[in-house]
């Protein structure tokens, strides 16, 4: 009987050291990540990439996304919501954006994540929107703490010193252009002002 139990369990795959029963518990919820690559045009910096985009803004994730098969291949429409808008239609409140699956060169935005966006309408996909130059037009808009500094503004107003211990700073997602991050470095409300001009 015994016998005839590990037959049956064998031939259904149980024991079967490729099925997913046998992966570590490790591997079992881990994405797969189609092995593929993609090439990009390289952006002359931050003036090519304002001039290529319909929209600048600032973006929060959400969960909602979609995958859709786009001529063989699979695409993901990240739903993400409007925070500011620095070049484009002021009204906007949601977007969704449309990136490749699986390339690592292009990271979906996360849920809650704060980003910066150079976007341009889709032209297949036409109720969405594209980062210009792969994942060269996203940037992750972080918090960084500050030391204090114990001059206040009372005593030396023409500092403008800043009211609390952290300012924003803009960093790239996955794809690094030397030449766009010369001209987003520093403080990320002087990034906004270079943005708006």
């Amino acid at each position: 009987m015994i016998k005839k139990i590990s037959v049956i369990l064998a031939l259904t795959g149980v024991i079967n050291t490729n099925s997913a029963l046998s992966t570590p518990p490790s591997k079992v919820n881990e994405p797969i990540k189609p092995k593929a690559s993609a090439s990009y045009m390289e952006i002359d910096g931050l003036k090519e990439l304002k001039a290529k985009s319909d929209i600048i803004v600032e973006v929060e994730g959400t969960d909602k996304f979609e995958l859709i098969d786009y001529k063989g291949i699979k695409m993901r429409k990240t739903t993400v919501k409007i925070l500011d808008v620095m070049k484009g239609n002021p009204t906007l409140k949601e977007i969704t954006v449309v990136q490749t699956e699986g390339l690592e060169s292009e990271e979906p935005p996360m849920k809650n994540e704060k980003l910066l966006m150079f976007l341009r309408k889709g032209i297949d996909i036409t109720d969405s929107y594209v980062p210009i130059g792969g994942n060269q037009g996203i940037y992750k808009i972080i918090t960084k703490k500050t030391k204090k500094n114990s001059m206040t503004p009372k005593k030396l107003p023409h500092l403008n010193a800043p009211k609390d211990d952290a300012i924003k700073i803009v960093t790239p997602t996955s794809l690094i252009n030397n030449k766009i991050l010369r001209d987003l470095n520093g403080n990320y409300d002087d990034i906004k002002k270079k943005l708006i001009e």
